[in-house]
């Protein structure tokens, strides 16, 4: 029984790189999945929400400030298209998506951004897209934990095997004398 145990734990320690590689790359799929169908949403019609919602307050602004700016120093402001907010926030979520299949926290950190971007700013009218924005942080947060905490435990470990090491010498010098 213990021969079939130890099989099992040396088989899943061995496997776990690549479960956990594939388990990132499944993740990553939501996300580029997300970025795809916010893509046929924002630019296949209308224009998406943060046009419909920030877009009006963006030109009238830049309409405002440009009379201003102008008045007072002479220059003009550019136009500023909010699509342009939107392509870019869709492109960084599936750069992060894509850079998260590595394993490291940082493009966690950058998905998280995107997503509260992407949730905030224009502040959903649609609830499945609210639940789903607010899902998909949740489980970005329980990752970045998740990698904190096992982060955590290797210092740990590789501490504890430092001392075991800077043990050793003092009492093998101990007994030579």
């Amino acid at each position: 029984m213990s021969n079939v145990k130890n099989m099992m734990c040396t088989t899943l320690t061995r496997s776990m790189p690549a479960i956990a590689f594939f388990g990132r790359m499944a993740f990553a799929f939501v996300f580029i999945i997300s970025a795809i169908q916010d893509y046929a949403d924002h630019f296949g019609g209308g224009g998406g929400p943060l046009e419909k919602t920030v877009g009006p307050v963006v030109n009238v602004m830049t309409k405002y400030g440009s009379k201003v700016l102008t008045f007072y120093t002479g220059m003009q402001v550019v136009a500023f298209d909010v699509r342009l907010l939107e392509f870019s926030l869709i492109t960084a979520k599936g750069t992060a998506a894509l850079w998260f299949i590595f394993g490291q926290s940082m493009p966690a950190y950058f998905l998280l951004a995107t997503q509260m971007l992407s949730t905030v700013i224009p502040f959903p009218t649609n609830l499945n897209d609210f639940t789903q924005n607010l899902t998909l942080m949740g489980a970005l947060l329980y990752y970045i934990g998740l990698k904190h905490s096992i982060d955590n435990l290797e210092e740990g470990e590789k501490s504890k095997e430092k001392e075991k090491e800077d043990d050793k010498p003092s009492t093998s010098k101990s007994k030579a004398n």
